[in-house]
């Protein structure tokens, strides 16, 4: 009988350890822990039964008994526990703390059944066959006890049963399945206690380690790790991106491999490490490490069983930041490149405009001088084609200008008739060399001052208005000003003007519509090979446009004629209009060589410094019949020198000179504080004419600005500005 009882407790016993290796070694969830500390329960039942078989007296017996009890006590808690971790049940709380309360208050009257007799009445100890058996007589408290056991089969039963129910997945309905195999079995084997052999040997430990290990091979299959486990860990081990997660005590409870390869530190010095992460994810600034770049996001662990807890992602972001350095890289390339473009279009508008100014200006004293009609023809002719260049030459600037973003929008206060007088004034003559008819038509009810940049606005207008009379070869242009509405603003009125060019031309093909904005690109090349332009003039005045917040609307029908017009809003400065006039031009022909030569001051005296002695020759030609004393210099060095020596009224000084330029002498000039010019009105007289030269030159310390080719008028009125002449209304 010895043999016989030790045989399946020593089965037991062993059964028990493996069990518990396996566990350890394995476990990643909660439910594996109380499977394990069900194993060390399942320890404590199987050796206090075991001993309780070689005790002598009672109080041997009676300690021996208290351990196997806590095993048994604690095997059923466990049991309790892991069923409720493992299924994911929400079953009440009050549920399982009754239950383990009242299998601990089962502990404590075992504890003191000596004094009670609540669980054991009486107890005698007898040798049977080399065994001491005990013979009990149980008390109330042992009906309790029997009860609690039921309500946690009961419990898990049910919870099993749910999530048999709910549970989709064939895998996990198989565990489900085997877990309750494995529960009907510990009740099978349990219930040999009830019969005489149960007087020798508990058959429940038999009966809780064959449970156990049905449980383990239901859920540690596959290298005794279940599928999900294993997929699951192996994925955050191997991921790409670190992962470090933080218990709800702001501890490190896990990180994979990426996080250890990139922080080995952090099984040492985890404060540091996540003193790091912390202050990248609220600085924005990742970390780097060996060469790679690596940011980091904060996520919080939203589940019941991790309150609290958060985790911490690492993303190797270096190939993106290495390519923002490559995007950055170009950018600075094309950055430099169209500054380069930019320097480049600036010296050679610079260096075409100094020759032309040449060319212009001794041109216009040949058209003021001579009295051969030939010859001013001859002269006439020079003066459009230099005029001609001249266009072209801004386009390209205004081109430059738009793309590099530096044109804006300088609005002003304006007079409407008088802007689309002077506009038709100078299309209508175009239009008469070419035998067109030019008819304008503004409407009355436009408010005669208008708040915008008229100055865009012209060049729109005339940009539209000289294609429309270059590609009519007969016909008719019509421009007109309408407008559309008024409305009314919390910060003014404003009106909505329509402006409309129309012309009998040759019109668009709908396939060329997309060149007519394209730079550089002509339409119908080969048919309209011999009408000058450079392609430029839409695409400047699209946009244009776009910055005035407008957009040009183009109708046209291939053979017959054209339509553009466009929308703009503009603000009214003085709601007064002039009235309607049908065909509002006046019959004046502009000639530039005209000039009033009762413009004069004989006492005045103006240097002039310029490196080229051909424009020193068309500045002092352009000036001849004002009568003004002009002395020459052909450096910065001999304009200093002179300018330190003697007292002159007005100083034209270029920029771009050999050795000193004009800024460094204009400063060294007004630098000799009490010398003869130190007041002098000084206006740099420069072919440098690109967006923002006039402020530059402002800046530097001059008083004005001209650009070269030199324009007369615009000469004559900076003398009169700067030398304050008060003239007698005859001299005027």
């Amino acid at each position: 009988m010895k043999h016989a009882i030790m045989i399946p407790q020593w089965i037991t016993f062993f059964l028990i350890v493996i069990e518990m290796w396996l566990i350890f070694k394995n476990m990643k969830k909660r439910a594996h822990y109380y499977l394990f500390v069900n194993c060390i329960a399942l320890l404590l039942y199987s050796v206090g039964s075991l001993v309780m078989f070689f005790v002598e007296t009672e109080e041997a017996y009676f300690i021996a008994f208290m351990l196997s009890w806590a095993g048994k006590i604690g095997v059923v808690v466990s049991i309790l526990f892991f069923c409720i971790s493992y299924f994911e049940s929400k079953i009440p709380v009050v549920i399982p703390v009754l239950e383990s309360g009242l299998a601990v208050a089962t502990y404590v009257v075992i504890a003191t059944t000596k004094k009670t007799g609540l669980f054991v009445k009486d107890l005698h100890l007898v040798k049977e066959k080399g065994l001491t058996i005990a013979e009990f007589v149980y008390g109330p408290w042992y009906t309790v006890w029997l009860m609690t056991i039921f309500a946690v089969i009961g419990t898990c039963f049910v919870m099993l049963l749910k999530a048999l129910l709910r549970e989709k997945d064939l895998q996990k309905r198989k565990q489900y399945i085997a877990i309750l195999i494995a529960l009907l079995i510990e009740a099978a084997v349990g219930f040999l206690t009830k019969l005489p052999i149960g007087r020798y040997y508990d058959f429940n430990q038999l009966g809780f380690s064959l449970c156990v290990i049905l449980v383990l091979v239901a859920i540690f299959r596959n290298d005794f790790m279940d599928t999900e486990s294993v997929a699951k860990e192996y994925i955050v081990d191997e991921l790409s991106a670190g992962v470090i997660a933080m218990g709800a005590n702001e501890k490190v409870a896990y990180y994979n491999k990426k996080a250890q390869e990139v922080f080995p530190e952090i099984a040492k010095d985890e404060g540091r490490v996540i003193g790091q992460i912390e202050n990248s994810i609220q600085t924005g600034e990742p970390i780097t490490v060996a060469d790679k770049v690596y940011n980091f996001e904060e996520r919080k662990l939203m589940h019941k069983s991790f309150d609290g807890s958060k985790m911490y992602v690492m993303i190797d972001s270096t190939k993106h930041y290495q390519h923002l350095k490559e995007v950055e890289k170009e950018r600075q390339i094309a950055d430099d490149a169209n500054n380069a473009k930019s320097k480049f279009l600036a010296r050679m508008s610079h260096e075409i405009r100094t020759p032309l100014n040449a060319v212009l200006g001794m041109d216009e004293m040949i058209l003021r001088e001579s009295t051969e009609s030939v010859i001013k023809e001859y002269a006439t002719d020079i003066q459009t084609a230099g005029r001609t260049l001249l266009t072209i030459i801004n386009d390209i600037l205004d081109l430059n200008k738009i793309e590099a973003g530096k044109m804006e929008v300088v609005s002003a206060s304006y007079d409407v008739f008088g802007m689309v007088d002077d506009i038709s004034n100078m299309i209508k003559f175009r239009a008469e060399d070419k035998g067109l008819s030019f008819h304008v038509n503004i409407s009355k009810d436009i408010p005669s001052k208008l708040w915008g940049d008229d100055v865009k606005i012209r060049q729109v207008l005339m940009n539209l208005l000289t294609n429309a009379v270059k590609y009519t070869p007969s016909g008719q242009v019509w421009f007109r000003v309408n407008i559309v509405k008024k409305v009314e603003q919390a910060i003014g009125e404003y009106a909505i003007l329509r402006f409309e060019v129309e012309d009998t031309g040759i019109g668009i093909k709908p396939e060329d519509r997309k060149k007519l904005f394209s730079e550089f690109e002509r339409i119908e090349e080969e048919r309209n090979r011999n009408i000058e332009g450079t392609g430029l003039g839409m695409p400047i005045t699209m946009k244009m446009l776009s910055l005035m917040d407008s957009e040009l609307k183009v109708e046209s029908e291939y053979g017959k004629g054209s339509v553009f017009s466009f929308d703009l809003w503009q603000k009214i400065v003085d709601e007064a209009s002039q009235g309607e006039d049908e065909n509002k031009t006046s019959s004046r022909r502009p000639e530039s060589h005209t000039c009033s030569e009762e413009f004069i001051v004989p006492e005045a005296h103006a240097l002039v410094v310029d490196d080229s002695a051909v424009n020193r020759k068309v500045f002092k030609s352009l000036l001849k019949m004002t009568q003004l004393n002009i002395t020459e210099a052909d450096s910065g060095y001999q304009a200093v020198e002179l300018a330190t020596a003697q007292h002159f009224d007005i100083i034209f000084m270029d920029h771009m000179m050999p050795g000193m330029d004009g800024i460094e002498a204009m400063e060294k000039i007004k630098a000799v504080k009490d010398g003869p010019c130190a007041d002098t009105p000084m206006i740099v007289l420069t072919a440098n004419a690109i967006e923002g030269s006039r402020e530059t030159y402002l800046k530097a310390g001059f008083n004005g600005y001209l650009s070269k080719p030199i324009e007369t008028e615009k000469l004559l009125s900076v003398i009169e500005e700067h030398l304050l002449i008060q003239q007698t209304p005859q001299n005027r």
